[in-house]
């Protein structure tokens, strides 16, 4: 007997960083709750953010100017992402619940083998990878600053950090703790896309591998086979219902991605060419270009999966052994293919496709303006 699957363990690790960033609560008193989910705004969420914009405005050479711009950028974006999570938190939990629906669908092994390979795994995989990448722009930050004798990144904080060494412990303590509490806030923003697009195209690839065997067994029990068909007709329909909402939920996420790695992809690359001087500024600028960029393939690429996995349905329809049905089962699957030839596409903000092509889009972006400047050099 194979094991009952449980798609909503793939959130686990996902949640708790919600709940690390006071979205969700912890298992203590309310108010505790709600004391923390402040502390983490106000401190993490305004006053980091906050400070580092103050810094931007308050540089006073081209190098605090761009360095505290590329953080101003990616803070203003993880804020926003943030709140646009937040607003949906309850219909997150909603599909999660609609989702796991479709556990009870994986009978045999050659689904199991499929979920376990093809979906379970990327998505840890994309999580210590996140991990990785956001962890590793945070240590090269870190050691930029102590390299130095500077802040880890420019901003305002109304202490003598220059003349007094407690006082410079403390703001880098400070800053390491905010891009600390970044990384996870990142974390729980970039990681929601990929893993529900990754599972969503991944259900959608069982469903063709269901409605493929259909009739194939035992084409004499048309009752069966009959029975079998509306469940994967009714398995697309959940599909579609989970498609809408998916889309609604991480549509602002992924406009302000987009802007996001495209504005802070072109000032990473004219600091890289103009006014990194020392070895550590290089390594944690490209690390960063990396960093900024992996947020967004992962989100694309099983964007672009979803797509054509529903485009292949149609063709899984017509690998069921139909044609020693009966006129009733006929019917229908020709209504449920006409249902599965309409093109499915993931849209960020009701404009850009969220699949490959938007991603090298947004890469030729930061590229062309790159070396627009260089040129200009």
């Amino acid at each position: 007997m194979l094991p009952q699957i449980n798609t909503k363990a793939i959130f686990v690790r996902l949640f708790f960083t919600w709940r690390l960033l006071g979205i969700t609560g912890w298992p203590f008193n309310r108010y505790l709750r709600i004391v923390y989910d402040l502390w983490v705004n106000l401190v993490v969420t305004f006053g980091f953010t906050g400070h580092v914009i103050l810094g931007f405005f308050l540089s006073t050479n081209k190098d605090e100017f761009f360095n505290s711009l590329v953080i101003s950028v990616a803070c203003i974006n993880s804020v926003m992402k943030h709140y646009i999570l937040r607003y949906f938190k309850q219909e997150i939990w909603d599909l999660n619940e609609i989702i796991s629906q479709l556990d009870d669908r994986v009978r045999i092994k050659e689904d199991y083998d499929y979920y376990k390979r093809y979906i379970e795994r990327p998505c840890k995989f994309m999580m210590r990878f996140f991990f990785s990448s956001y962890s590793a722009v945070s240590l090269t930050a870190l050691m930029n600053g102590l390299a130095t004798g500077d802040l880890l990144y420019p901003g305002y904080l109304p202490l003598p950090w220059r003349t007094s060494g407690s006082a410079y412990a403390a703001c880098v303590i400070y800053q390491f703790y905010g891009v600390s509490m970044e990384i996870v806030k990142n974390l729980g923003n970039d990681l929601y896309g990929p893993l529900i697009y990754c599972l969503l195209s991944g259900h959608v690839h069982l469903l063709a591998n269901r409605v493929s065997r259909v009739a194939h067994n035992n084409p004499e029990n048309v009752e069966n086979n009959y029975r079998e068909l509306c469940e994967c007709i009714e398995d697309h329909k959940m599909l579609m219902n989970i498609k809408t909402k998916v889309e609604r939920i991480n549509s602002g996420v992924c406009m302000v991605q987009f802007f996001g790695v495209g504005v802070s992809l072109c000032i990473g690359l004219i600091y890289l060419l103009f006014f990194a001087d020392n070895l550590f500024a290089y390594i944690y600028y490209s690390v960063h270009s990396m960093a900024i960029m992996t947020e967004l393939f992962p989100c694309c690429y099983f964007g672009n999966m979803l797509e054509c996995e529903y485009y292949d349905l149609s063709y899984a329809i017509f690998r069921s052994n139909w044609t020693t049905q009966p006129r009733a089962f006929r019917r229908n699957v020709v209504n449920f293919t006409e249902l599965t030839l309409k093109e499915v596409n993931m849209y960020a903000g009701g404009m850009f496709r969220i699949n490959l092509d938007t991603f090298f889009a947004t890469c030729k972006m930061g590229y062309s303006f790159f070396t627009v400047v260089q040129s200009m050099k």
